[in-house]
């Protein structure tokens, strides 16, 4: 007789729940039987601030680690994909890359590490996922650095995000640092305060919400920052005093230029201990970037009817219900 599982005559199916799985270091991941498609979530390293000449003085922010989201990628039933984490950037270097998969797999995933913020005076923020703001001018002016996760091949840049870091076209030499990149908008250039000139800020991250929903245990939750991810890192004013102001860390795990001086001529300061781990967040003047991460979400079902494919790869690896 049929049972109670859509009119098919067999095993009970019972529903199957939502699964989400987190990366925050190396490690396989396992799709379950009843996968063909996931959502992923994949961010890389971000890039460390520049630091030259005086850890107070107008460095380049980092730019974020690049950004991936895949609402649906074609992952198989039962496949085992190994996961590889990159670290932050330390001081004026790059992000590591964090892959999902290896080519030439279809489901391949590259993230760019974020490139560093530009040493003062007048070096170039470096390109990465996305680009390291330029730093202040001594004798010359620095050019932001380039994003390099639009152009990936494949998935990695069709569903990949990344902007530059920000650079002055011209100015006196007490111009500060500039922003770097995020994966939601490009770093800001340096402007007047105080008599001197303030860093730039870095750029905000991408929201992960479309695909992971309102609420997760993962996200950021201070200062407003759910569900964004890969914020780029503030650059270093002309000087270390109020009221000149240090370049605001981007919206998703950035941080803001050190060392940091609180001035309540302005808002409130994203992330003033660093940038946040595992968020890929760029490195504000003298800081480090954030780690990046991989998160997988496979979908439920609901009770009925098993589709072929299914039963096949759950005969195959020998886990069908009896």
């Amino acid at each position: 007789m049929p049972k109670g599982n859509g009119g098919v005559i067999g095993v009970n199916n019972d529903p199957i729940s939502e699964l989400i799985t987190r990366f925050t270091s190396n490690g396989t991941f396992t799709s379950r039987p009843t996968t063909s498609t996931a959502g992923v979530f994949v961010a890389a390293g971000g890039g460390g601030g520049g630091a030259g000449n005086s850890p107070n003085n107008k460095n380049g922010g980092a730019g974020a680690g690049g950004f991936i989201l895949v609402p649906s990628l074609s992952v198989g039933a039962g496949t085992p994909i190994p996961v590889s984490i990159g670290a932050g950037g330390g001081t004026a270097s790059n992000g590591s890359d964090t892959s999902f998969g290896s080519s030439p797999n279809p489901y391949y995933l590259l993230a760019k590490g974020g490139g560093s913020g530009g040493n003062t005076p007048g070096d170039a923020g470096g390109p990465g996922g996305s680009g390291g703001g330029g730093g202040g001018p001594g004798p010359s002016v620095a050019a932001g650095g380039s994003a390099t996760q639009p152009s990936q091949p494949g998935n990695s840049g069709t569903f990949g995000s990344g902007n530059a870091g920000a650079g002055p076209s011209s100015g006196p030499s007490n111009i500060g640092g500039n922003g770097g990149g995020g994966a939601g908008a490009a770093g800001t250039s340096t402007g007047p305060g105080g008599g001197n000139y303030s860093g730039g800020s870095g750029g905000a991250g991408e929201d992960v919400r479309p695909v992971f929903g309102p609420s997760q245990p993962w996200y950021i939750t201070t200062t407003s920052q759910d569900g964004f991810f890969c914020g780029g890192g503030g650059g270093g004013p002309q000087a270390a005093y109020p009221p000149t102001q240090r370049g605001e860390g981007g919206k998703g795990g950035g941080s803001p230029a050190s060392p940091f001086t609180a001035n309540p001529s302005f808002p409130a300061y994203h992330n003033t201990s660093g940038s946040v781990a595992n968020s890929g967040g760029g490195g504000g003047q003298s800081r480090s970037g954030g780690s990046g991460q991989v998160v997988v979400k496979e979908p439920g079902s609901a009770p009925g009817v098993w589709s072929l494919k299914s039963q096949f790869a759950a005969r195959k690896s020998d886990v069908w219900p009896s």
